[in-house]
């Protein structure tokens, strides 16, 4: 809104009236303090144009992490590198993944860099590109480089000290018949190399010391810390959902224009700028109480939302937020509840944060589909889920459920009618490897 200042302000007298614009804006602010109170809650000013926390989103960082790139760079020095050769490796480095991997082909990467103003002249060969990045492959944390998971856990191995017990075999393996470790074809391998179960036990538990992402331990990020939405507070059965405010800015209409627009506006012979100026005043006024209003629905469609999807996940934070008690839910459950638009809700729910007794979620998360049980009820697929992890987390290591068994367990505990390619993506979804690659030796 323009403030009064901006206005036209009339200092002439018509028919003998006259009066002045008021300074400042049309909406006023105020955010919660100490200094007044306004209905019970504490008010103190707020100056317009001061910088203001964020009002109800921000997920955000405190601390700005070091970069992979500006980590790994620090250490160049220790390799002694010709000027040619660290303009190479920073190359290298500015194109590893998040995990520390380098993913895009080395021709590629040497065509590339026959781009770059120093290499125009002298482009690299693909030759001189690998030899740095073996070079690189010397930084720690070791596994950093590598172009496959394979390439990793060599240059990890080859990292162990030359006196490791089993390293030498593990090193074999990993070259020789990595695909046999990989899928843990532990009968396959012990034959093969003629191993005892004693042996190839330790060159497991020294493989299980290795990372499957190198860069991770780099990684200084701080947790994310978001600014929850809405508050849900749980006294005994009763759930009570409120927007959670930092420190809210409350708007109110400045009331020194409203005043003067009532002592004016049914005057007679006012001077036509000051007809003009009053009906400025009007407009920007009607404005405001148009935008305040848009606020408040809008604030009443965040609540409507929020509270009816905790009313149908009640079970859900009454059992200490259980997932095994979550409901299914659609955007169009919601949507016939609060009769809002499906598109409405979708836009509430995006991105918004509940604080919980058991920690913040996602509005996102109570959503979910549903599969049928045979008493007739529907469970969700996050509840289904849930139990596949602890059904899994109690099995016996040296015999784990196939996902046939698993399909049987959910129907016989649980009465889940589920298909077998369904527990396998729910799975993997979970991260979860499959019954081979669980398995484990059994203890001597």
């Amino acid at each position: 809104m323009e403030n009064g200042s901006s206005m036209e302000d009339s200092s002439s007298e018509g028919e003998g009236i006259s009066f002045d614009v008021p300074e400042g804006p049309i909406l006023t602010g105020y955010s919660y303090g100490a200094e007044s109170t306004e209905n019970g809650l504490p008010l103190e000013p707020f100056t317009p144009g001061q910088e203001a926390p964020e009002e109800y989103y921000g997920p955000y960082n405190y601390k700005a992490p070091q970069s992979l790139y500006d980590t790994l760079c620090e250490q160049l020095p220790g390799l002694d590198l010709s000027p040619r050769e660290r303009a190479i490796a920073e190359y290298l480095i500015g194109n590893l993944n998040n995990r520390g991997y380098l993913e895009e082909p080395l021709p590629k990467l040497a065509k590339f860099l026959a781009h770059e103003p120093s290499f125009t002249e002298n482009p690299p060969s693909i030759e001189e590109v690998e030899a740095v990045l073996r070079k690189i492959q010397q930084l720690e944390p070791p596994g950093i480089g590598a172009r496959s998971l394979q390439e990793s856990l060599i240059l990890q191995a080859r990292a162990l000290p030359s006196d490791t017990p089993s390293r030498d075999w593990l090193l074999r393996l990993l070259e020789e018949d990595f695909e046999l470790l990989s899928k843990a074809n532990l009968d396959k391998i012990r034959k093969k190399y003629k191993l005892s179960t004693g042996e190839l036990r330790q060159i497991l538990q020294l493989m299980s010391r290795f990372t499957l992402s190198p860069a991770s331990s780099l990684s200084e990020e701080v947790a994310q810390q978001v600014t929850p939405d809405f508050i849900l507070h749980i006294e005994g059965d009763v759930l009570r959902v409120e927007l959670a405010r930092p420190r809210p800015i409350r708007l109110r209409i400045n009331t020194q224009y409203r005043k003067l627009l009532e002592e004016h506006s049914n005057k007679r012979n006012l001077d036509p700028d000051k007809v003009k100026t009053l009906q400025r005043i009007k407009e920007y006024l009607e404005n405001a109480e148009r935008f305040l209003e848009l606020l408040k629905q809008r604030e009443q469609t965040l609540l409507r939302t929020a509270r009816e999807i905790v009313r149908h996940q009640r079970l859900f934070f009454l059992q200490g937020c259980n997932k095994q008690y979550l409901r299914p839910l659609i955007l169009q459950d919601i949507a016939k509840a609060t009769k809002l638009d499906v598109s409405t809700i979708s836009r509430v729910v995006n991105k918004k944060y509940i604080q919980t007794p058991c920690g913040i979620y996602l509005l996102k998360d109570f959503f979910s589909e549903g599969l049928p049980t045979k008493s007739g009820r529907k469970i969700s697929n996050k509840a289904i889920k849930s139990l596949l992890e602890e059904i899994i987390r109690q099995e016996d290591p040296t015999a784990p459920y196939s996902d046939e068994q698993l399909v049987q367990l959910l129907q016989e505990q649980q009465g889940i009618q589920i298909k077998r390619r369904t527990v396998a993506k729910y799975r993997e979804q979970l991260g979860i490897p499959a019954a081979r690659e669980r398995r484990r030796l059994p203890p001597m």
